[in-house]
């Protein structure tokens, strides 16, 4: 548990507070080195909230509170559905159990929604088939049209700033979910503790995730809505490829890499991926280091969306970092004294999978299995093939994981930087806690 989350739950000086006069908060709903978010009553307006606290500990410079109130402004003016309301904001000036940490702590109450971020998401199900990730960048795109006519750059666009929720009655083609976009304008304002998370929000003058940041955005530079839209881009190319398209550890690197570094195609980065020409064109066109070259504004791009062929509605089934190839993995098989019949049965029919699966654990199969089915195609049928990749993609990452496991002696089955917010006995929930709140790491 992080030292925020043990803050919450022990001893948080906010709750049972009464926030600007009309927020009474309830409960914890995440927490991040930034501050926490709480569920809070809004008695008049017989409503929950969401209401965030940025402490003032956490504040860059004296002239921090006042781009705060700008951005939150010009936040409360955007109206777009795809984008989370802003009802209402603020400083907390309050004398109490803990002045000098409560004095000056900014607050901003939201919408309260139940969803799932975006980063959630990809972290349960590794990859989005290309249908629902156009769908995605669609409608954050529709909230960043708007902010953009408005002025408002995000700035700090990422999975984790993108909250799917259920959508509250019939809409266009009748989806069953939107994305909304969060916290606007936030990521310059605040900064972090050196050394809790190298790829989170840098301090000084270059603000944002190293991950999801534009190359302009990268070197300093003044930034305009197509530092948003390369963002954007980079979100799109992890939903397809569950991954982002630099992966490196080390913050300066990544950053290195989107000013220099020209990132692989989907499809040559995992040649099983199923992707449309056209779509994979506009993206590598977003990703361009050139702002110029890229769509200039979010209708543009969404235009081009809008234009794109049908798109596969499944996602690529080989998870990211494991997709197996027969043509890499039976001369290994061989190679430990299995013949070639026990694993391509007679005909080209079937795969025999439970050899394949026993001696992918059973002979140290290699750290990333990243080739395609493609070599197999020669000796078996399409339908049969796609099976096939469907299947051993699914034993090679069972495989995969219980040899990761195996050999990482500090495995505990904890996905490393996701940590729910815990409550003290006395801020136990009442209700159902809702989901999307896990993490306020802005």
């Amino acid at each position: 548990m992080s030292r925020e989350a043990l803050a919450a739950a022990d001893g948080d000086p906010f709750l049972g507070m009464v926030v600007g006069g009309r927020y009474a908060i309830m409960e914890v709903l995440g927490a991040g080195s930034m501050g926490t978010v709480y569920r809070a009553r809004q008695e008049a307006m017989r409503r929950d909230v969401a209401l965030k606290i940025v402490r003032s500990e956490r504040l860059v410079d004296p002239q921090a509170k006042g781009r705060f109130q700008q951005e939150a402004q010009a936040t409360s003016l955007l109206t777009s559905p795809h984008t989370v309301t802003v009802f209402d904001f603020g400083e907390i000036q309050i004398e109490g159990k803990d002045p000098d940490l409560i004095g000056g702590s900014l607050f901003l109450a939201m919408e309260l929604l139940e969803g799932e971020s975006l980063g959630t998401r990809l972290k349960r199900v590794g990859r989005v088939a290309p249908r629902e990730a156009v769908r995605i960048v669609r409608h954050a795109l529709a909230s960043l049209a708007e902010a953009h006519d408005k002025g408002v750059i995000h700035r700090d666009l990422k999975p984790d700033n993108l909250l799917l929720v259920p959508a509250a009655g019939p809409g266009p083609g009748d989806e069953p979910e939107i994305c909304k976009v969060l916290d606007f304008g936030i990521a310059k304002l605040v900064t972090r503790e050196a050394g809790i998370d190298a790829l989170e929000t840098q301090a000084g003058t270059v603000f944002g995730t190293p991950r999801y940041m534009s190359p302009e955005q990268a070197q300093g530079k003044a930034l305009d809505a197509r530092s948003d839209l390369y963002a954007l881009g980079v979100i799109l190319y992890h939903m397809l490829l569950g991954r982002p398209p630099y992966t490196d550890n080390d913050a300066v690197v990544v950053m290195a890499h989107h000013i220099k570094t020209v990132p692989k195609r989907p499809t040559v980065a995992d040649p099983t991926l199923q992707l449309p020409a056209d779509l994979e064109r506009l993206l590598m066109r977003v990703l361009d280091k050139d702002p110029q070259r890229r769509p200039q504004s979010a209708k543009e791009f969404i235009e081009a969306l809008d234009a794109l062929d049908p798109l596969p509605a499944r996602a690529a089934s080989s998870p990211p970092g494991a997709s197996a190839s027969l043509s890499a993995v039976v001369p290994r098989l061989r190679r430990a004294g299995l013949p070639r019949s026990n694993v391509l049965v007679a005909g080209g029919v079937a795969v025999g999978l439970a050899v394949l699966a026993l001696a992918l654990s059973g002979i140290g199969a290699p750290r990333s299995l990243t080739s395609s089915l493609s070599a197999a195609g020669a000796s078996l049928g399409v339908e049969v093939l796609d099976r096939v990749r469907e299947h051993v993609a699914k034993k090679a990452e069972e495989a995969q994981q219980q040899l990761e496991e195996r050999s990482d002696p500090d495995h505990v089955g904890v996905e490393e930087g996701v940590e729910p917010a815990a409550t003290s006995p006395a801020s136990k929930p009442s209700r159902p806690r809702p989901r999307g709140y896990e993490r306020f790491d802005r």
